[in-house]
Parts: C-alpha cells; structure tokens; sequence
C-alpha cells in the first residue's frame, strides 16, 4: 500500500500532462502511485504515458467524457494510499510539495485537509496565492469569498494544492456537476465534516491559469457560476453570498457585456448577501474602469511578478 496516491484527470492535453506527471514522479516522498485518468478516448495521450517507463504509474480510460470532479472520484475509487492528492493535468508541483505538507503539525482528530502556497502564473506575471494563509478565524467560504483588500490574492484554494487522508476524502467526493467543485468539496469538508485546514508557508504548486486553451473544467460559466452559488446559499453566509457574486464572478459579468450582467449580480448580492463596502467598490470598479487600464492594474497587484516562461525544478522566485 502505497503512502500518497495523486489522481490527475486529463484529456487532450498530452504535452501539459506529461509535465505533470513528471514533477510528481520526481517528489522527495518516493513511496507514492500514480493514477492517471484519461477522460473519454484520447490516443496520442495513452500512447504517451505509455512511453513513461515508471511503474508506479497507472492510467485508466473513461469510456466517454464525465467532466473533472467524476474523474477525480473514479480516480480516488482506485486509489490505495494511505493519502490521497490531486494535480490539474496543467499545474505542477515542486519537488517537496508532499514531505512539507506531511510535515505539517497533524490535528489529534486526523481530519485534516492539507494545502499550501502557489505561484500564480498567468499571462500578466507571477504572484505568491494565498497571501494570507486560514487561521480558522473566518468561516472558510467568507475567507474564500469576503474581498477584504481592494486587491485580491489574500485567499486562495486550487484542487493541485490540495492532501487530505483517503478515509476523509470517502465521506465527501468532488461533485459532479461541473462548477466550482474544489471549493464546494473544501467548504463541505470544514464545515460540515469538521476538518482541519492547514496550509503550508511554502509555494509549493506552480498553478497556471487566465491561458486560452480547453479545459476539463465548466468553471468559466457565469450562468452555472450563478446556479452554483445560489444552491450553496445553505451552506455559505450572506457575506461570502454577497462577496462571490460582486468580487468572484464580477469580471465573468463585465467580459459579457451591457448593463443587464450588472444589475443582476447588484440585485443578488443584496437580496441573498450582505454586501460589505470594499465588495461594492471593487464590483463598481471593475464595471467603471476599461479593460486596457484594469489589465494594467492588476499588474500593480502586490506580489506580481515578471510574467513567467516554462517550468522550474525548485520554488519559484517570486515576491510574497
């Protein structure tokens, strides 16, 4: 029985996969599987992990395409490890991402859900995610939703970062239905399963993302981004209603155009949230400011960097 099992879900993305699945084969932690899953028939992605000479890897083929939270749960389902972690066929992890997150001071319960520091890489630069680690002092979904900064970044959550002890991971799987699944599976997990999430200081995830290119994910819908949130009502507070629907999908709205977009997420936010000032001045400013000058601002955010080319074999030099 291996300690870590990592599931990686994928489709037609050959070369990004191969990348991933080599910073994970290439951990410090040596006593790990491997499983990869293809979903739905892609050959020129069999017949490269086939060409991957490592037997601690494994791939299985979904007959047709269930979507990313379906692919992870069949992933998890053949899974034996003792933990079990996730990786985005597009991320990649440094090289001691599992022995400093096993390093971790462990709650006596077990029920533990183990993240940690990201680079943040897009198109405009690099920066340190989150930058404010969860202390347990807000509910996690208004830690995750609440903007409290005029700039975001101050909490991050991504499936890649994320360990947790298989016998946790059995009584919560990802949903299924396409949107959002790794924050509903985290926001289901601390507050209805009483785990523990801890997350390390250092950036151990190289996560990509704002990069034109198809994905497993539906999570750039505004309308299912919208359905999501309003069946999480009984599971999030006002606050984190109203900070998803002004801060979180502001720019999904803005990028759809005309005024509709714009009275719509007002209207959510105060008949189901409690709109704070700092999410009403961030949702105005997105909606006041053209997209040519709010490009240039978020290259203002603190902690961005150059932007970033390829891969590193350590931690990415970026500020925090």
């Amino acid at each position: 029985m291996p300690l870590v099992s990592i599931v990686i879900p994928t489709r037609g993305r050959p070369t990004l996969l191969a990348r991933a699945v080599r910073s994970v084969l290439d951990q410090s932690i040596t006593d790990i599987e491997v499983i990869v899953i293809v979903d739905g028939t892609d050959a020129e992605t069999e017949v490269r992990l086939g060409a991957i000479e490592d037997r601690r890897l494994r791939f299985h083929v979904n007959p047709a395409s269930i979507g990313s939270g379906a692919a992870r749960n069949v992933g998890a389902r053949l899974a034996g490890g003792t933990w079990i972690a996730f990786l985005d066929d597009d991320d990649e992890w440094m090289p001691t991402k599992l022995e400093r997150q096993l390093a971790l001071p462990m709650p006596p319960s077990g029920r533990v859900l183990l993240s940690c520091r990201s680079a943040y890489v897009t198109p405009h630069g690099t920066s340190v995610r989150p930058r404010e680690r969860y202390d347990g002092k807000l509910p996690i979904d208004e830690w995750l939703f609440d903007r409290r900064q005029m700039f975001g970044g101050q909490s991050f959550i991504q499936t890649s970062s994320l360990l947790l002890p298989k016998t946790l991971f059995d009584e919560s799987v990802f949903p299924a239905h396409g949107q959002h699944e790794d924050w509903e599976f985290v926001i289901t997990a601390v507050k209805r399963l009483g785990a523990q999430l801890l997350t390390a200081p250092e950036i151990l995830v190289r996560h990509h993302a704002e990069e034109e290119r198809p994905s497993l994910s539906a999570s750039g819908r505004l309308d299912g981004s919208l359905r999501w949130i309003a069946g999480m009502q009984g599971s999030v507070t006002k606050r984190a209603f109203s900070g998803f629907c002004l801060t979180v999908v502001a720019n999904q709205a803005r990028r759809s155009g005309g005024w509709r977009p714009f009275a719509h997420l007002l209207f959510l936010a105060f008949r189901h949230g409690r709109p704070t000032p700092v999410q009403l001045f961030v949702f105005l400013t997105v909606w006041g400011i053209p997209p040519r000058l709010h490009k240039v601002l978020r290259r203002l955010r603190p902690g961005t960097g150059q932007p970033a080319t390829g891969s590193v074999a350590g931690e990415p030099r970026v500020a925090s």
